[in-house]
């Protein structure tokens, strides 16, 4: 009796044992990722892409991020809302709610250094990611063999499964420089004072038929005090006043879509030193608007 009493028992501390190891594993589930995209950025900034399928009944997820020092991040679910989240250093807990889909993007200056002329980017991954390095990069160092490679417009892409990956290229000279655009810049000038000195009543005619006369005329009085703006920036200065004086940088960079990320990340930051807007966090994303 007491043998059987002791095989019941080892029987039922089994169960218990399995049913634990079950619950552990199905409670750091709850999503898998159906793709992971890693651009890298002429100047280092290096921005990530997530999408993650979520399972059904899942309050909550945590994601491991590839850098704790991350700006811009934006999670939306499949409906284009935003989600709730909390960050602990690299981990990303995320307040499903319901979501059948996480979108996840944000960006980093952690993941890429440069020595001289030759730049790197370092990092760990625990999941499968898309690595795409700037346009017309020659690769001299790969710590080791990718799944696979692809080429495509002069674009190298990597697909890299799980390790500590270290990645090392060259960048050629690029055909988009911010000092030509300040050479067009200087040389549109003079045109400009000079259309501004023989045009000023057929100016002010016109001003007379726009809603919005004194944000024009205030365009006009930014554009003679800093002469050294470029045609880019010109150019979101009267897309931010035809925006009743402000609009989100997520809009600013659908307006734009030829110009860098990182380029717009520079010239909103460089507009903001110049006192002409100021950028204020609303919510997850920035703001950008003309004082």
């Amino acid at each position: 009796m007491k043998h059987y009493v002791r095989e019941v028992g080892l029987v039922i501390l089994l169960l218990i044992l399995q049913t634990s190891t079950f619950l552990n594993v199905y409670a750091n589930s709850g999503f898998t990722i159906e793709s992971t995209n890693l651009q890298i950025y002429r100047d280092g900034l290096v921005n990530i892409k997530q999408i993650l399928n979520i399972e059904e009944f899942y309050p909550q997820i945590t994601v491991a991020l590839l850098s704790s020092s991350i700006e811009n991040l934006i999670i939306i679910d499949q409906n284009q809302k935003t989600v709730d989240y909390e960050i602990n250093n690299f981990n990303l807990t995320i307040f499903t709610l319901g979501a059948t889909q996480i979108s996840i993007d944000y960006d980093t200056l952690t993941l890429t250094n440069k020595e001289a002329e030759v730049w790197s980017t370092n990092f760990e991954n625990q999941y499968e990611v898309l690595v795409c390095l700037p346009k017309n990069s020659t690769v001299v160092y790969l710590s080791e063999m990718p799944n696979a490679i692809d080429t495509q417009d002069n674009i190298i892409t990597f697909t890299l499964h799980p390790n500590q990956w270290e990645i090392s290229y060259l960048l050629s000279p690029s055909s988009i420089d911010e000092t030509p655009s300040d050479q067009t810049s200087q040389n549109m000038i003079p045109v400009e004072y000079f259309i501004i000195a023989l045009g000023a009543i057929i100016i002010t005619i016109i001003f007379l038929f726009y809603f919005k006369k004194n944000r024009k005329t205030n365009i006009k009085k930014i554009f003679r005090e800093y002469p050294q703006l470029s045609k880019e920036d010109k150019a979101v200065i009267r897309f931010l006043a035809k925006n009743d004086g402000q609009a989100f940088e997520a809009e600013i960079r659908e307006t734009f879509p030829d110009m860098p990320r990182t380029s717009l990340w520079r010239l909103t930051r460089r507009l903001e030193r110049f006192e002409i807007v100021e950028i204020k966090k609303i919510g997850l994303e920035n703001q950008v608007k003309l004082k």
